[in-house]
């Protein structure tokens, strides 16, 4: 028996990998509920940790996006008062290195948050989009 078989007449009109799309999609949130009950990482922070750090965590999110407020419309009001091609580059350069700074800030304050209550730090390495917790790679410097 085919799946087009078992679909009803206007699922079984739908192309091939529409239908592997879908069942991607279903298994895919089981196979979520399943990792949701599997014991966690080493390193990674409990449940418990995670709301204690959590009006703390949101203080600083909102104070980082309050700053990042403040660059940007520095940053609009620079280029606004540019009066050529040199004097744009400097506002954005100056906007770049204001972003730098907040990082490293935003940064530096979620490790102190993190060191105080025990929880390691995820770690990113150079060009990955997806952090680990605890100790990463050999050779990682962290934050």
């Amino acid at each position: 028996m085919t799946l087009s078989m078992t679909l009803s007449p206007m699922a079984a009109s739908l192309s091939t990998p529409f239908r592997i799309a879908v069942l991607a999609v279903a298994l895919g949130a089981g196979g979520a509920a399943l990792a949701q009950t599997a014991p966690s990482e080493p390193g990674r922070p409990t449940p418990a940790q995670l709301q204690k750090i959590f009006p703390e965590q949101k203080r600083l999110a909102i104070s980082d996006h309050q700053a990042r407020i403040t660059i940007l419309q520095n940053g609009e009001r620079c280029l606004g008062a540019a009066g050529s091609s040199e004097a744009l580059r400097a506002c954005m350069k100056q906007e770049r290195e204001a972003y730098q700074r907040q990082r490293e800030q935003h940064r530096a304050e979620i490790k102190v948050l993190f060191e105080r209550n025990g929880i390691p730090l995820p770690e990113w390495g150079r060009g990955d989009r997806r952090w680990k917790w605890g100790e990463g790679r050999p050779g990682n410097s962290g934050v």
